[in-house]
């Protein structure tokens, strides 16, 4: 009888160790407050963003420092864990004008004492790991190589200490080429950016369609031999209009009347909750470590919310 028992709980064991595989890691800016977080419905939460310097060779001090403080107790409370996601498309010189990466990486010196600066951050305020959002080293350029260079050392740091290095990078596509397969080894995973992928046509288009994670995970996976456990699949919970205009959240889309089953709304297109579903379906099917989300904040907290759609996914 005993032993039978001990099986059933090694067997509940081994299917929980397998549920607890798949990450749900969540972007968070803090504009609402840390205890709102449907915390269960995620793994990891990449907190956005630290900033890097314009000397290039540590990262400003973080806005409202008290709130990431109450965010990491919050999600250790909970067993989860937080990075902090260094960079992002702002950056703090604009849109995707990412000098101040350039600046720091080109030198040995540099990324030394860059690395030395955010592993003080690190311990200070207790991270779990750091997401690299540098967008975007440049293909066929000295800043890939530097980029591979940065990865290295910080990836060593970090998993001295037994922190994790993730990345986010762009979803296919020439500028990927940026991220030299070198950094695959020191990367824990890749959370691939598959949205706003609407630049270039005259007309409104989807910026985030089922069709464009196929794309995604056929160019790093396929063609780039990007391992699928080193993968997780970027998930937007916002609306685009087209040639880079940013449309409301999928919270506001709702409401405003936009269906949560639906793509589009009054000329924004957004997933809905059966896509996302989908995708994260798609995500297990190929074996990919989970989903990444942009940002957790625009979700609703009732029976629409895209995290419980994802749940359903896996």
């Amino acid at each position: 009888m005993k032993k039978c028992v001990l099986l059933a709980f090694l067997i509940c064991q081994a299917f929980l160790s397998m549920a607890q595989e798949f990450k749900v890691v969540g972007y968070y800016t803090p504009t609402k407050n840390p205890e709102e977080i449907q915390i269960d419905l995620l793994t990891h939460i990449n907190y956005a963003f630290a900033i890097p310097a314009k000397t290039g060779d540590t990262i400003l001090p973080i806005a409202n420092p008290e709130n990431l403080i109450r965010t990491e107790k919050f999600v250790h409370k909970h067993g989860k864990q937080i990075f902090i996601s260094i960079g992002g498309w702002g950056i703090g010189d604009g849109g995707g004008d990412d000098t101040r990466f350039h600046k720091m990486a080109e030198r040995a010196e540099g990324r030394h004492t860059f690395v030395k600066n955010v592993m003080a951050f690190v311990r200070k305020y207790n991270m779990d790991g750091i997401d690299l959002d540098w967008e975007y080293p440049d293909e066929d350029s000295p800043s890939a190589n530097h980029y591979v260079a940065l990865v290295n050392e910080l990836g060593d740091a970090l998993h001295k200490e037994n922190k994790k290095l993730t990345a986010a990078v762009i979803s296919y596509g020439k500028k990927g080429y940026g991220t030299k397969n070198e950094v695959f080894e020191k990367m824990d995973w890749l959370n691939l950016m598959a949205y706003d992928d609407d630049y270039g046509p005259s007309y409104v288009i989807a910026h985030s369609p089922y069709s464009l994670a196929l794309k995604s995970l056929n160019y790093w996976l396929v063609e780039r031999g990007l391992p699928a456990k080193k993968a997780t699949l970027g998930l937007p919970f916002y609306s685009k209009k087209g040639m880079g205009n940013y449309g409301p959240s999928y919270k506001d889309l709702l409401k405003d009347g936009a269906s949560p089953y639906d793509d589009y709304w009054k000329g924004a297109f957004y997933n809905g909750m059966l896509t996302i579903e989908e995708k994260t379906k798609l995500a297990k099917k190929r074996g990919l470590a989970g989903v990444m989300i942009w940002e957790i904040s625009s979700d609703t907290n009732n029976e629409w919310s895209l995290l419980k759609a994802i749940r359903r996914g896996y």
